[in-house]
């Protein structure tokens, strides 16, 4: 082979090279778990969503996305809802007892969960969830996630005024006995956080805001009820998936919430797959399903939970230019530690600590 021919031959290798590196780049990191959950083909999925919310399919229709994503799986769906069944599941997990592929636990139980080895671990980023969604030991992914503002009465406060709340409205003696408060404030989990207010300042506003003697509510859902029927004029630290809850589903027009800055966004639920699952590929096609612009847009519609970093959520665009107070799984190490430190604060009685004390 003369040197011209040989010089031709290496430039169709080093072309070929070329346009084949950027194919493999393109390759998808699922393929192995499709392969494999295709030889499973079935999945049980314990998820807080429910089904239908004011008889209107929820949860329904998320999980009708994701079969028709993976039209290859039977779903089994089913919703696991507090703590009590968070509890309970994780219980059975340790005596061996695995009935599911995707399970949920609350943010607190994340150090409790984090000793125990009952979780695949995954590199979910790289199989392509954001990273706002991933925990950093790959434990799992968040679900959803909770925007929290100050919910208000729209025929006792005007749209007008309620634009101009500040956090420091809840602490405004104009406001003495027409507020109300949910047991557990979380946002302020996320506000006393060093990266936002701080412990000091966080402390001192619990304290002028228990000041104000705003009513206390056990359940979000109730106080949203109340204030929409007028037991109050305003609900500090209220969340934005139940306010629209109420607009959306209940046609409810008398309440309205706004997000003062710095607007604190908590993570919610953590899903993982267990290590001992039955068709633990499938769960994993989920938990990378959930982590996508498909899933969180199509959360933000029937929950109203999506992630304010994906483009094309309502609440994106909301809360555009705004100042935001991000959670991240360290707020959860010591969440409820923080809290009791914030109630005791304000007078109110210890909430109850699951959570590991500080070294």
């Amino acid at each position: 082979m003369n040197r011209l021919m040989k010089m031709c031959v290496s430039l169709m290798v080093c072309a070929a090279v070329i346009v084949l590196q950027p194919l493999a780049a393109r390759a998808n990191p699922l393929d192995p778990y499709i392969q494999a959950a295709k030889k499973e083909g079935a999945v049980k999925i314990g998820v807080t969503l429910r089904s239908k919310v004011h008889g209107k399919p929820a949860g329904e229709l998320y999980i009708k996305a994701f079969q028709k994503r993976y039209p290859f799986l039977k779903v089994d769906f089913k919703r696991i809802g507090g703590p009590r069944d968070r509890e309970r599941i994780i219980s059975e997990m340790v005596s061996g007892l695995v009935d599911w592929d995707v399970a949920t636990l609350s943010e607190t139980m994340i150090p409790t969960i984090m000793e125990s080895k009952l979780t695949r671990i995954l590199d979910w980023e790289k199989l392509g969830v954001n990273k706002v969604l991933t925990h950093p030991y790959n434990f799992g992914v968040y679900l959803r996630s909770m925007v929290f503002g100050i919910a208000y009465n729209r025929n006792l406060v005007s749209d007008e005024e309620a634009r101009k709340f500040t956090w420091e409205t809840c602490t405004d003696p104009k406001w003495k006995g027409k507020s109300g408060m949910h047991v557990r404030p979380r946002h302020l989990n996320r506000l006393v956080m060093e990266d936002a207010w701080g412990r000091e300042k966080t402390l001192d506003y619990a304290k002028r805001w228990a000041a104000n003697v705003p009513g206390i509510e056990h359940s979000r859902a109730t106080a949203a009820s109340k204030l929409t029927a007028g037991a109050y004029h305003i609900f500090c630290g209220e969340t934005r998936d139940q306010v629209l809850d109420l607009q959306v589903f209940g046609e409810a027009k008398s309440i309205g919430i706004v997000f003062p800055e710095p607007v604190p966004v908590g993570l919610g639920e953590l899903v993982f797959v267990p290590d001992k699952a039955k068709h633990p590929n499938a769960g994993i096609l989920f938990l990378a399903w959930t982590g996508t612009r498909e899933a969180q847009n199509i959360l933000d519609q029937i929950n109203f939970s999506g992630h304010p970093a994906f483009e094309g959520n309502e609440i994106t665009e909301v809360l555009k230019g705004k100042q935001l107070s991000m959670a991240t799984w360290k707020d959860s190490l010591h969440a409820d530690e923080d809290l009791a430190e914030i109630v005791k604060a304000m007078g109110m009685p210890i909430v109850r600590t699951q959570t590991k004390k500080k070294k």
